[in-house]
């Protein structure tokens, strides 16, 4: 699993996360490395600086339940994009 990180290969110095429409934080694991570069492109492009990080398979429940957030997967081939709120955010609109 990959996922977006402050620091590249360093998950202590922070995870990139989002909010659901119900404030419940949210991690994004990519199955693809290419899917998360992708989406770090997307967020690099509003102001993000954040590096793909390698995570091992077994340790996303550990990871997000030590931290007491919610997270998904993103499967091969899955399109995401940024949430509106933080284009709107991060552009100042």
């Amino acid at each position: 699993m990959f996922m977006l990180t402050k620091n590249e290969d360093d998950l202590e110095g922070g995870a990139y996360a989002t909010h659901d429409s119900d404030g419940v934080t949210v991690i994004q694991f990519f199955v693809d490395k290419d899917d998360a570069i992708s989406y770090n492109v997307q967020l690099e492009a509003v102001g993000y600086k954040l590096s793909v990080t390698e995570t091992p398979d077994d340790s996303v429940d550990k990871l997000c339940d030590l931290l007491g957030y919610a997270y998904t997967i993103v499967e091969p081939g899955e399109i995401i994009v940024p949430r509106t709120e933080t284009l709107f955010d991060e552009l100042g609109l």
